[in-house]
Order: C-alpha cells, then structure tokens, then sequence
C-alpha cells in the first residue's frame, strides 16, 4: 500500500463498545479513507477489545494497525508503541472516547509547517450535552496551551527526537511532551478548525473523587518546566482557582473542629463566594448551594493530592 499522509494514534483501554464509532468518523475524513493508517494500541484491556479491534482491522475501508500490550502500561506507553508502529511522516493522537469531526485531519496537517505542534480544538459531544452536571467529566480545549492527545499533531522527525512520551508519567505526559518540543525551537500552533468531540461523562462525584487520585505527576511536569507557573498555573503556585479558598477553607474547618468554636469557619466564605458566584458548579441557586458539599469534597481532594505530590517530586503546587 501506497504511505499514508498521516497515521492515527489511538491509546484504548477498557472502551471497546465506542471504537467501531471512532473508526467510522475517521472513515469519513475529508482526506480519504485510504490516506489514513490508524494504529489502535490496546493497553492490555481485560474485556473484549482484542476481538473488537481484530474485527475493525478487517471491515474497515482504512489501513488499520492494531497492538496489544502485555501488560496495562499506561497511556504514554500505549502511545509510543503507537507512534513507533506509525508510517506516516504527519502522527496524530486522539482518544477512543473521541468523535473527530470530518475536517479534522486536513485542518491538523494544514497547521503543521515545519517547526510546528498542533494543537486541535476540542469540545464536549453535542449530542451528549444534556448529560452534563456538576459533576460530569469532558474536555474543553480553546487554545494551545496544554496540547492534550485527544487532539494533537505531530511530526514523527520531531517524536523520534524527543523520545516520545515519558512513560514513567500516567499523568500530564502529553503536556511534558509538547513543552520539552517547544524547549527544542519547535511553536505550539493551534488550529480552531481541527476540530474533535469529547464524549461527556455523566454527573457522577464518586468518579470524579477517584479520578482525582490519578495527578500525581503534575508537579513532576513544574518541576522540569518551570516557566508553566506563569502560564498555566493560577498565581504561580495553584493548579486551580478555586484551590487557595480551598485550602484556607480546610484550615478553617480543621481549626473550628479541634476548638470546637464556630469562629474559625468564617475562614470558609471566600470559598463558599467562589462556588457560589464566580465559578458556580451548577446553573441554579438551588443547584448550586447542593452542590457544596461535593465541590469541597473534590476541591479539598485536589489539594491535598497536590500536596502529597509537590512532596513526592519536591516541587511545590497546589
């Protein structure tokens, strides 16, 4: 077969029921089936994704490349064997809970001249909206900032050179990457027009509590790119806005518990401010004041594994 223009990487685990929709929105790309290789990387997934990959590599109108891991690895493994089986000069990453749209690749290979990251426009899956909560889990990417793999482009010169993805990192490797490439001269460009869709996860504060447990490796990413605190950190020092109320909040509850005095929980209403009027969980009044105590819950979790973190790499960020 003639080289494709581009190759597809997909990390998957555990997700087999969405693949035959991803592998039909990149049939439908505005390039043409047969410019595309898709590498699909099952990551040792325990259900049926090996059938459901080996069945797509022989229906499907593209060159698919299917591997399966020995062992669940993680994503920036699952990537770098992906990347590394690719044959395509253009390499570019989304996710198997993605719906790319039909311009997508020709908007990403358009964007990347030479010297260039591509960072694509991601939003939450239209048809999924109605399920979005206080709670819920999507992605919202409008700029170029983090160049998350849901929807990225790259050379395979510049993977080659880099090293691909650390894979020591389950968390903000996609990140590291894109910096370490712009710390070698190469520009983040990010292209509004290559657009993905992001599956929306029902409101759910038991997934999003466990999930939270999952990043720790973001101040692994400070630590070796410390201009991100200008860039992408809020005031230098925090991973969210709504972490400093936070984190004075949990000093007044702790305080107002141990003297058993009401006092200290004046502590609390800059946070109850910032839930309630500037970054509110939920639309309505009612909606917001019962989200409380599940926002604090997930806030005050994200700064103490912030914290356990910043020890662990030796590098502060809460």
């Amino acid at each position: 077969m003639p080289t494709p223009a581009v190759s597809v990487v997909v990390a998957t685990y555990r997700r087999c029921a969405l693949l035959p929709r991803l592998v039909e929105a990149l049939e439908q790309q505005s390039i043409g089936a047969s410019k595309v290789q898709l590498v699909l990387v099952d990551d040792a997934s325990p259900d049926d994704t090996a059938r459901v990959v080996a069945d797509l590599a022989v229906r499907s109108s593209l060159a698919v490349t299917s591997l399966r891991l020995p062992r669940n690895c993680g994503p920036a493994a699952a990537r770098n064997a992906g990347w590394a089986a690719a044959t395509a000069e253009v390499v570019a990453f989304t996710d198997d809970d993605c719906v790319p749209t039909p311009g997508w690749l020709a908007a990403g290979i358009a964007a990347l001249t030479d010297g260039a990251v591509v960072a694509g426009r991601t939003m939450p899956n239209p048809a999924q909206l109605g399920q979005l909560g206080p709670f819920s889990r999507t992605i919202r990417a409008e700029d170029g900032r983090f160049v998350q793999t849901c929807n990225a482009f790259y050379r395979r010169a510049d993977l080659v050179e880099l090293g691909g993805f650390d894979e020591r990192m389950r968390t903000g490797e996609d990140t590291d990457l894109a910096l370490r490439a712009t710390e070698r001269g190469r520009r983040i460009v990010y292209a509004a027009d290559a657009l993905v869709h992001h599956d929306v996860r029902p409101s759910s504060l038991r997934a999003t509590l466990r999930e939270t447990l999952r990043w720790t490796d973001l101040p692994l990413v400070v630590r070796r790119h410390p201009q991100v605190r200008d860039s992408h950190l809020h005031q230098r020092l925090w991973w969210k806005p709504s972490h400093p109320s936070a984190a004075a909040a949990m000093a007044g509850v702790a305080a107002a518990v141990a003297g058993r005095r009401v006092a200290p929980l004046v502590a609390t209403l800059p946070w109850l401010r910032h839930r309630l009027l500037v970054a509110p969980l939920a639309n309505g009044a009612a909606e917001r004041v019962a989200a409380l105590p599940g926002a604090f819950a997930v806030d005050a979790l994200e700064v103490a594994v912030m914290a356990r973190a910043s020890v662990k790499h030796r590098t502060v960020l809460l």
